[in-house]
């Protein structure tokens, strides 16, 4: 126990003034014998015991006043076993929860609000000189200021500006951040307050495992009080557009794209004829009606055309009254090509009708053009051979294919080695006239060059010996061959390969069962006996892809068979699209975007301008990679598109999705809280004033005046009763 005006409690010492006037009250009385004493002796005897406990009754009970006014003056204070910190400044953590369920509205209002509010009302009562830092756990962690701040108005003056709406929490790295600012932070006294509706979604993985689901901060070696305070009523029945699936590929001008929009009901309220709708930069395009019943999924097709090349964006949306409307929508970022122009290098060109290296590649690029039909191609190629081959014709190249290309001279090797490691695709087809020393040793060299595996055994019907191969028509994963999973746009297995370069990195050319686990690599196809036929990989800021076998019909009748022209046009399509950053991005991670060339006498500006979705706008600054000029922006926590406008005015749209996990809306029930906070040795409160009341106890102590009060108002009415009766039996 200690005082709050420990200087009164002297005031104790008036307990002396009853009992010094109790003995000189007994000081006063002289014994004086007389005759008939004798006769009164007994009576006296029996009287005079009570009377010296009724003088001592009184005597303890008038000590007692002054000792209990002199305590209640004082205001005592239960500490138990801790020093007590007062007003002292602290250093405070608050994980503000601002993910897009926190948009979800109950009868109170929307949760984020409720939140801030929170937030607000306790950063409002810390006391002065303390140092406040707010986490924001949406998208990513993110700090309010980069560093903690000792104003108060300021952090509440920003608090006020915020909304919610962002991504998916992860409370793992939030808390993980929040520990490194406490590490940095200076009071002794130190606290963490975590915001959040407790999104089961969020905390299941901590949940799970509860001891460890604050242990970065109890392993600090100044431990904070840890306090949780869940916000918001529970939420039932939500609809959420989950997600959108479209072609990973190029795409045309007036070439028909169809988007699949998956729809999910994570209630148990039905929705009948709910409308959703397709709109192409702003406008809608398509409308169509679903019935989802309670906990189903449903799916809508839309068909759609591009007019224009250039960056387009696709939003879904679907039309119901639900209490969280931030998942009703999700947006798509599409780019469309006027032309996609590829360099087809022929190693063993011929001037008769199909019988050159890239003759059946051309056709199948661009079968309208050598059909001379009026439908327009959406590839364009270029023919050259080895020796024709310059360094300028790699520009505008969105793709550069080596068909049986011996080898090239170092002008030409550096000059692709530039082309692919600033965003260039090239495509390696096998065939009789390479040379395998030049493309282990300069293409390959040892894993760091262009090419992905060296060119092993030559395997195959050789000189009417060995056996043909077919393609694995096993489920395919790479987005250039996910069309053949349809049996109706082909089957790959059909084609026979007769000849066929082993793909490996052992030097006797066995298969390699390494190159599973390399991390660049990817295996798009293997033939039936197990080896590589088609094989990526990713080159600085370009893609390679290297065919085991040749792409004319020499060795093989693929280029016979109805599935070449798509295999064809899917793969370098894919390829095209695969160079330039992606444009559908999930929320914290950076969009990138690549500048065109300065036109002559203009330089690249060093800044550029960034639309956010809340429509607000911030400047991006440019920098080299390479021969090229870049833009990356980090902040893309929100969900929504985000729209780069470039310096030729040129606008490149970005959609930062999230992971619609938060769509369904349960939480951690008090139980479950209590049982987290148990064994983190941390507290849980239920509003504002909750902590606040829990932190005054936690800083000043349980004080007791008003017992001390009580207990001294009824000694002074028993002091007055006691007296009264033993008075009334004296008479």
């Amino acid at each position: 126990m200690s005082f709050l005006n420990p200087l009164l409690a002297l005031g104790a010492a008036a307990f002396l003034v009853p009992l010094i006037i109790h003995i000189l009250n007994r000081s006063r009385f002289r014994t004086i014998d007389w005759g008939a004493m004798h006769l009164l002796d007994s009576v006296i005897k029996v009287n005079h015991k009570r009377l010296r406990i009724e003088q001592l009754i009184l005597l303890l009970v008038r000590c007692a006043i002054p000792i209990l006014l002199a305590l209640c003056l004082a205001r005592p204070v239960l500490t138990g076993a801790s020093t007590m910190e007062g007003d002292a400044p602290v250093s405070l953590v608050i994980l503000l929860d601002n993910s897009y369920s926190m948009d979800a509205v109950s009868e109170s209002g929307s949760h984020f609000e409720q939140a801030v509010a929170a937030a607000i009302e306790i950063i409002s009562a810390t006391g002065r000189g303390s140092e406040i830092a707010v986490i924001q756990t949406g998208g990513k962690p993110t700090p309010l200021f980069d560093q903690p701040v000792f104003d108060q108005e300021a952090v509440i003056r920003k608090l006020k500006q915020l909304q919610g709406g962002f991504g998916t929490s992860d409370f793992a790295a939030a808390i993980d951040a929040a520990a490194a600012t406490l590490t940095g932070m200076s009071h002794a006294g130190r606290e963490l307050i975590v915001i959040s509706d407790f999104q089961s979604a969020d905390w299941e993985t901590l949940n799970a495992q509860q001891a460890n689901a604050f242990e970065s901060i109890n392993a600090l070696e100044v431990k904070p009080e840890i306090t949780l305070l869940p916000i918001g009523d529970p939420v039932n029945g939500n609809v959420a557009v989950e997600s959108l699936e479209f072609p990973q590929r190029a795409i045309g001008v007036d070439q028909p794209v169809t988007v699949r929009a998956n729809l999910r009901n994570y209630g148990t309220t039905p929705y009948e004829n709910a409308r959703v709708t397709m709109r192409m930069d702003g406008k809608e395009a398509e409308v169509s009606q679903v019935s989802i019943g309670p906990n189903e999924t449903t799916q809508v097709l839309f068909q759609l055309t591009f007019d224009k090349p250039g960056s387009h964006v696709m939003q879904c949306e679907i039309v119901v009254d639900d209490r969280l409307a931030s998942d009703n929508r999700l947006a798509l970022a599409i780019s469309v090509w006027e032309k996609v122009n590829v360099l087809l290098v022929d190693g063993d060109p011929s001037n008769r009708p199909l019988e050159g290296e890239t003759d059946f590649l051309s056709v199948a690029l661009s079968p309208f053009t050598f059909g001379r039909l009026q439908l327009s191609d959406l590839i364009k190629t270029e023919t050259v051979t080895t020796k024709e081959l310059k360094a300028e014709q790699f520009a505008g190249r969105r793709l550069v294919v080596l068909a049986n290309v011996s080898k090239l001279d170092d002008a030409q090797l550096t000059a692709l080695n530039d082309y692919v490691s600033n965003g260039g695709a090239l495509l390696v087809c096998a065939g009789n006239q390479i040379d395998m020393n030049w493309y282990r040793e300069s293409m390959y060299s040892a894993g760091a060059g262009l090419l992905p595996l060296p060119f092993g055994n030559l395997l195959g019907k050789i000189d009417d010996q060995g056996a043909t191969s077919h393609v694995i028509t096993q489920r395919f994963d790479h987005p250039a061959l996910e069309l053949f999973n349809d049996p109706g746009n082909g089957d790959l297995s059909k084609a026979e390969i007769r000849q066929w370069y082993q793909l490996s990195t052992n030097d006797n050319g066995a298969a390699d069962e390494g190159i599973e686990q390399d991390s660049d690599l990817v295996i798009m196809a293997r033939l039936n006996n197990g080896d590589p036929l088609l094989v990526q990989k990713g080159y600085q800021d370009g893609v390679v892809v290297q065919m085991a076998t040749a792409c004319d019909d020499d060795w093989s009748d693929l280029p016979l068979r109805p599935s070449y022209v798509p295999l064809m046009q899917q793969l370098v399509a894919t390829m095209a699209s695969h160079v330039s950053p992606p444009r559908n991005i999930a929320t914290g991670e950076p969009a990138v975007a690549l500048l065109p060339p300065a036109a002559e006498g203009e330089t690249i500006p060093e800044t550029v301008s960034m639309q956010l979705p809340d429509g607000s706008r911030r400047s991006v600054p440019t920098s080299e990679r390479g021969k090229r000029h870049i833009v990356r922006f980090e902040n893309t926590q929100r969900p929504g598109v985000y729209s780069l406008t470039l310096p030729n005015q040129d606008v490149v749209h970005f959609a930062a999705e999230t992971s619609r996990a938060e769509s369904e809306l349960s939480v951690l029930d008090g139980q479950a809280i209590e049982e987290m906070a148990e064994a983190n040795s941390a507290k849980v409160v239920k509003t504002a004033k909750d902590y606040l009341s829990l932190d005054h106890l936690r800083r000043h102590g349980r004080e007791v005046w008003k017992p001390t009060l009580a207990a001294l108002l009824l000694f002074m009415f028993l002091e007055v009763f006691l007296q009264q009766r033993f008075a009334r039996v004296h008479s």
